[in-house]
């Protein structure tokens, strides 16, 4: 189709036609490798039940789920592969699962050169009429079965009924519908012990045919059967032979009763199935038996002194008056067969045998309705018709390997005609290496066995071996003996073409998976910022194995001394030492210079640093191919590739080594900044100490009394905390709490601070009001807001008589009640001008006396034990 030219209009009135069409059209991108589905219409959503967003990018192959060795997709790739349109039929399952029949037509799209742009395709939910024909071929075969003049049904494995004609059903004098699902056992107890169900249980338990006759005493019929057994359960083909034995019954008896054979004569032709009767020269019956009466709906008294021709089926009528003549000239045609009109106006086939006794002028006919068997031979016809009519090859063989029949299917397979294979030895179309599988299979389908499947090889015409699947199974004749082998044979060459084809997508699928899974650990590698080495190994290690290179090296360039700088190497016998590199110098350091790849096929041919050359040649590496690492559009490395034969990279190994290259870039430049803001943070962070630290001292200096109290009091309030259990990064917290612990007092005045006497209760109330100063004072400084529990509550008291809030117990954060220890043993150990320093055993002993009122008893016990370790964390006693 040439390219559509068309204006936006047109297009806005094609895509309106499209999306209201009841058709379902879909789009697919021909030139992706992967044909993937592009647009589809809401009539396609409709027949599929995938929203169109679960289409789009897909390849429409997975509408047919796991059913994908289908006539029609051969025949659509075939003819996408030829640029030609074409309709096929497909089996297709909906979102929920459930089969459709899809009708689509694909045609091609061509650009202006000519080449296929797009595959449109329109397709039709034709489910119905596709079940229409299946049923009706089921209807068919049933109908073929039921005209059967034999009783025909079938049990599965657990002898339930799946199936029985109306023949077999009318012995027990029930309709089919009533007995189809019932079990063997449980709805014939009365015949459980009769020949016919022994026989059953004999093929069931051998696997091999039985023929058994039966007497059904509940139903008064002799049954003749044969059994079948079967993968999936067992075939039973039932005459009722009960006429028959009554007839030998009734000759016994006439034997035995040979002095009233006159008496009874008529008799036995009355009980005898076959019409029995004499015409004379003018064609009126002058006897006729009682049979007549089942055969045509006449009694014998309707028939005597009539013509037969009134009876006789007119489009027969001349046939028969001639094969009359042949019989009085004594050339009659044994036997004759020709069409009667029953009474109900049905007809019948008529099977005759005429004699004319010297002297005697009637004529001696017997007849038998043949119609059943007329419509079981028509059956077979049909039969051998759908045989020869399919495209799978079916063949007969016998015991001793010769061809006996040869379907189309065999001539459109093996190139031989009917007329050239028949007659002919096996060995035409075996192979000599496979004529001992041949032999075998005939020597067990000569024992009765069903071959299964198997796959093997066959010769065509021309000499060319195809590949082709096998079932082999025996022939048998009506008494039960195998004649010979029924082969069905299918040429697989196409599937197997495909399933090679689908092997190397599937390799082509597991290379692209270790190249993304690659990708996606490298990348993760990045994302957690681990070690520069380790992404870089990860990096090299994918470059090794997806681009199959010998060796592998990667170097980053130091921006402050502009050398390359060996970052990991992989493949190399021995490890790579030496300065690092100038960008002047070697062949990283002219990619890093030019900031672009160099592709070195043979490095024999060019001149390199005597160094690098003794290198290359131990390790016997000859081409190279080097590449620049580029981040934010400055070189950070050098990733070079080496190969021990000549090497040119094509296209799709230069897209993975992009894409790794890249990685490596992103790593290198990641490193870096992580760097720069680790440095930038410890800066930070030093700062904040630095002026936390200010502060502290600066309150020290205000109140000489306790100069040097914030550090003390804050190495032993973190050492306390540590011994009880606080975590590390809650210990930066502490620190600073514990020194901006009397920020609060920079709001005191100092009158009130320095006062050298005692204070008035106002001074006191206005002192208490300190740690509430320093909530307002650091509360709106971020990074200080977690250290404010030292600030706020180190002067309440474990029995909630402290300030500013009253809290007791455990309501008290534990960074206060363990500061709290460590202020007041701090300040009795400190001189003061109004006294002298206590020792610090007087000064735990007064911790310990207050534990309980004052103290946590649990932190004042920890910070005991802690004290008595020594320093640093208290004075030594003078």
């Amino acid at each position: 189709m040439p390219e559509l030219s068309v204006q936006l209009p047109e297009i806005d009135i094609l895509r309106q036609v499209t999306e209201f069409s009841v058709i379902g059209t879909l789009i697919v991108d021909a030139r992706h490798p992967e044909q993937p589905v592009v647009y589809v219409n809401p009539a396609f959503e409709r027949q599929t039940g995938y929203a169109a967003a679960e289409v789009l990018g897909r390849n429409c192959r997975f509408l047919q789920g796991q059913d994908r060795d289908q006539a029609g997709v051969h025949a659509l790739r075939r003819a996408i592969a030829a640029g030609q349109v074409v309709t096929v039929t497909l089996r297709n399952y909906r979102k929920d699962g459930s089969l459709f029949y899809n009708e689509v037509t694909v045609q091609p799209v061509y650009d202006a050169g000519g080449t296929i742009t797009y595959l449109v395709g329109y397709q039709n939910d034709v489910t119905a009429r596709e079940e229409s024909y299946r049923h009706a071929v089921e209807a068919k075969l049933a109908s073929l079965l039921e005209r059967v003049t034999d009783g025909f049904f079938s049990f599965d494995q657990a002898l339930t009924l799946t199936y029985i004609n109306a023949t077999a059903a009318s012995i027990s004098g029930r309709r089919p519908a009533d007995l189809i699902g019932c079990n063997l056992r449980e709805t014939f107890p009365e015949v459980t012990g009769s020949a016919l169900v022994q026989a059953v249980h004999q093929a069931q338990a051998t696997g091999t045919v039985q023929i058994a006759e039966s007497y059904l005493a509940p139903y008064g019929k002799w049954i003749d059967a044969r059994i079948y057994p079967a993968e999936d359960g067992i075939s039973v083909f039932i005459r009722d032979i009960t006429k028959e034995k009554q007839v030998q019954r009734t000759l016994e008896d006439s034997e035995e009763r040979s002095r009233r054979i006159a008496a009874e004569l008529q008799r036995t032709l009355d009980l005898s199935m076959d019409l029995i009767a004499s015409v004379d020269a003018d064609g009126r019956f002058v006897t006729a038996s009682a049979a007549c009466q089942r055969l045509l709906g006449y009694a014998p008294d309707e028939l005597i002194g009539r013509s037969f021709l009134a009876f006789l089926h007119p489009q027969d009528r001349d046939r028969t008056l001639r094969e009359g003549e042949r019989v009085l000239a004594g050339r009659a045609r044994v036997p004759f067969q020709n069409r009667y009109l029953h009474k109900n106006g049905s007809v019948v086939w008529m099977e005759w045998t005429s004699a004319v006794l010297p002297g005697d002028p009637l004529t001696y006919c017997v007849a038998r309705d043949i119609t059943q068997r007329r419509a079981a031979e028509e059956d077979q016809a049909h039969l051998a018709a759908i045989v020869q009519a399919s495209h799978d090859v079916i063949i007969g063989v016998t015991l001793d390997g010769l061809i006996r029949s040869w379907n189309a299917g065999a001539e459109e397979t093996y190139g031989y005609s009917a007329e050239e294979a028949v007659g002919q030895p096996i060995s035409l179309i075996v192979p000599p290496a496979f004529l001992a599988e041949q032999t075998e299979i005939l020597r067990r389908a000569g024992q009765g066995q069903r071959v299964r499947s198997f796959e093997s090889i066959r010769c065509h015409k021309d000499g060319r071996h195809l590949p082709v699947s096998i079932t082999a199974s025996p022939i048998l004749d009506v008494s039960g003996q195998v004649v010979g082998v029924s082969a069905v044979a299918q040429d697989i060459s196409a599937r197997r073409a495909a399933e090679a084809q689908i092997q190397q997508l599937n390799e082509h699928l597991k290379r692209q998976l270790r190249q993304l899974t690659g990708l996606r650990m490298i990348d993760q590698a990045i994302a957690s910022s681990v070690d520069l080495s380790v992404t870089l190994g990860m990096i090299l290690d994918n470059i090794q194995q997806q681009l199959e290179a010998d060796a592998v090296t990667v170097l980053v360039l130091n921006p402050h001394t502009l050398t390359l700088e060996y970052a990991g190497t992989r493949g190399f016998t021995a490890r790579l030492r030496g300065p690092a590199l100038r960008l002047s110098t070697g062949l990283a350091g002219e990619v890093a210079l030019r900031r672009e790849a160099l592709c070195v096929p043979d490095l024999r041919r060019i001149s390199l640093t005597p160094s690098w050359r003794k290198v290359l040649t131990g390790e016997r590496l000859t081409a190279y191919y080097g590449a620049p690492l580029m981040a934010k559009g400055k070189v950070v490395g050098v990733i070079e590739v080496l190969h021990r034969t000549p090497f040119e990279p094509a296209l799709p190994w230069l897209e993975v080594f992009d894409l790794l290259a890249s990685q490596a870039a992103i790593a290198v430049d990641n490193a870096q900044l992580l760097a720069e803001l680790e440095q930038k943070n410890l800066d930070l962070r030093l700062a904040y100490e630095e002026t936390i630290e200010g502060w502290a001292r600066a309150l020290d200096l205000r109140d000489k009394e306790t100069e040097g109290h914030s550090r003390r009091v804050t190495e032993m309030t973190v050492a306390l905390c540590q011994a009880l259990g606080v975590s590390a990064e809650k210990l930066v917290d502490v620190r600073r709490g514990a020194l901006l612990h009397d920020i609060g007092k920079m709001a005191i005045p100092d009158a009130v601070l320095l006062k050298p006497g005692g204070l008035t209760e106002d001074e006191w109330a206005q002192m208490k009001k300190h740690p509430e100063y320093a909530v307002h004072l650091l509360s709106p400084i971020r990074f200080l807001r977690p250290a404010l529990d030292i600030p706020q509550y180190h002067h309440e008291q474990w029995d909630g008589r402290g300030y500013p809030n009253g809290l007791q117990g455990t309501a008290i954060p534990l960074t206060a009640r363990a500061f709290a220890v460590v202020d007041v043993y701090d300040a009795l150990t400190s001189d003061r001008p109004y006294r002298t320093a206590w020792s610090r055993d007087a000064a735990m002993a007064y911790n310990q006396a207050a534990a309980g009122t004052h103290f946590d008893p649990q932190v004042v016990q920890v910070f005991v034990d802690l004290m008595r370790r020594g320093p640093p964390y208290g004075e030594e006693e003078p």
